[in-house]
């Protein structure tokens, strides 16, 4: 399928769409490109958008190249009510429905009552989503409650096609009203997102309001009427050949998340065609209110994430040295941010810059140490020592790292790694520990018990009081029961 345009994309990231793009420079750039400047003005925090490179004030694209067809992410509409606030609600609902499942008035309205709140967040999820917003609506009293009656605006557009189904059969005859009713739910989409944009029940069932939304779409209404149509059909098909092989009450339960997921993913969908197609069909979509597109996000905090996006702008210029002095003229990062140090560990060896690059990794191993990254802890000390024999890092991340390698089959390393631990910490309280470690390695692993017990006689005599005695004179004793 051929996009309405011809797409613009990154000029550092050529398989993302271009969202922004700055006059001076002539450049595009994607969300993960473009500068972020957070402002806070009257009590809001706005969002200025600025070319990484002049600092110049970046300039959107147009919605077109913005807007990823619906067609293109498919998958991820499916994804989108496992969510932490639909997979609530859903599990929530599904629950309800199944401990109220004897026959009765009260059981009615609580079923009701279920599929009520159901309908209304999935309008919620549309209007969210036609607005551009990709991430599910936050659970609250007023998504819920606000504007409740389109819930029975929608059941209304239901009981009128079924009205003018029953006249138009017995007047014209049954075929004629299967005709109509095969137009009727072809067009039952186009209904609901008229529906939801104009909140009447009237403009709903105006055919040339619907129709003539429809047709604007065009071909693309027909594929998502196609999507429709599968997502309504999927639960009962899921409970025919799977749900209902079990247990009354977890057929029940499922069989509810089954309709509730699908219909959240359909309402989602339609939301997005709204957005996608919202030229076309008149629909206003303030884009300055939303974050597109969704892959854009800043786990890091603006300043660092600008300070990357320039260095790795550099690097795709070719001009690591300069890519290198843009991180280095940012200490703070450096030594702080995980993701800053692994990019100027990688720039240094990649340039060979092999002293700065040793400097740098004990800074480096200590972000790598707090955040369990084992690999590339080891990595990084291997490295280093292969450039600088003394190279030591700090105690705690020293230490670490022994008991890595040695998880990791690298016994002769861990080994070294907690001699020099032992060495260049002489009064820290870890050494008797480090001894004990390093002795049951040489022992176990390395099949030399005579070693092994040398070192623990010596943990003994050297540091008769502590905590650490008890186990080593114990293991001693198994060394020599075994030998």
């Amino acid at each position: 399928m051929e996009e309405r345009d011809v797409t613009i994309f990154c000029d550092y990231h050529p398989d993302k769409r271009a969202v922004w793009f700055c006059s001076n420079c002539d450049l595009d750039y994607c969300e993960n490109c473009i500068a972020h400047r957070t402002v806070e003005q009257y009590g809001k925090k706005k969002v200025f958008y600025r070319c990484p490179k002049c600092d110049g004030e970046g300039e959107r694209h147009s919605a077109e190249n913005i807007i990823v067809p619906f067609w293109n992410r498919l998958p991820k509409f499916f994804l989108y009510p496992f969510k932490l606030q639909p997979l609530i609600l859903m599990i929530a609902l599904s629950l309800a429905a199944t401990i109220f499942s004897r026959a009765g008035l009260f059981t009615f309205l609580i079923h009701f009552a279920v599929w009520g709140v159901l309908l209304k967040y999935s309008f919620a999820a549309l209007k969210s989503t036609a607005q551009g917003s990709l991430s599910p609506p936050r659970i609250t009293p007023e998504t819920i409650s606000n504007e409740f009656g389109i819930v029975f605006k929608q059941l209304g557009i239901y009981i009128v096609i079924g009205f003018v189904f029953f006249k138009v059969a017995v007047s014209a005859g049954i075929f004629v009203g299967l005709v109509f009713a095969g137009l009727a739910i072809l067009s039952i989409p186009a209904m609901v997102i008229v529906l939801v944009a104009s909140n009447s029940l009237i403009h709903a069932l105006n055919p040339v309001v619907f129709v003539g939304m429809a047709w604007r779409i065009g071909w693309g209404y027909l594929l998502m009427y196609l999507f429709y149509t599968l997502l309504g059909a999927a639960p009962v098909v899921l409970g025919q050949m799977v749900i209902s092989h079990l247990p009354f009450e977890l057929q029940r339960f499922l069989f509810t998340m089954a309709k509730s997921y699908y219909l959240i993913v359909s309402y989602h969908l339609m939301g997005y065609v709204v957005f996608q197609y919202h030229e076309e069909i008149g629909y206003e979509v303030d884009f300055e209110e939303q974050a597109l597109p969704e892959e854009a996000a800043n786990p890091e905090g603006e300043k660092d994430w600008d300070l990357l996006n320039r260095a790795n702008m550099l690097v795709k210029e070719g001009k690591l040295d300069e890519a290198i002095g843009c991180l280095k003229g940012d200490p703070g990062a450096l030594t702080a941010n995980p993701v800053v140090a692994e990019r100027f560990y990688n720039l240094l060896k990649t340039r060979e810059r092999f002293p700065e690059m040793v400097e740098h990794a004990k800074p480096h191993m200590d972000l790598l140490a707090k955040g369990n990254q084992k690999e590339k802890l080891c990595e990084v000390l291997l490295e280093s020592l292969s450039h600088n024999p003394a190279f030591t890092p700090a105690p705690f991340t020293l230490f670490k790292a022994a008991g890595v390698l040695n998880e990791t089959g690298k016994f002769k390393e861990a080994v070294q790694a907690y001699d020099r631990f032992i060495k260049a910490n002489s009064n820290h309280n870890m050494i008797p520990k480090a001894y004990f470690l390093a002795a049951g390695i040489i022992n176990e692993k390395l099949k030399d018990p005579r070693k092994a017990s040398g070192i623990l006689r010596g943990i003994i005599k050297k540091h008769p009081g502590h905590e650490m005695i008890p186990h080593v004179e114990r293991y001693l004793g198994q060394i020599k029961l075994a030998s």
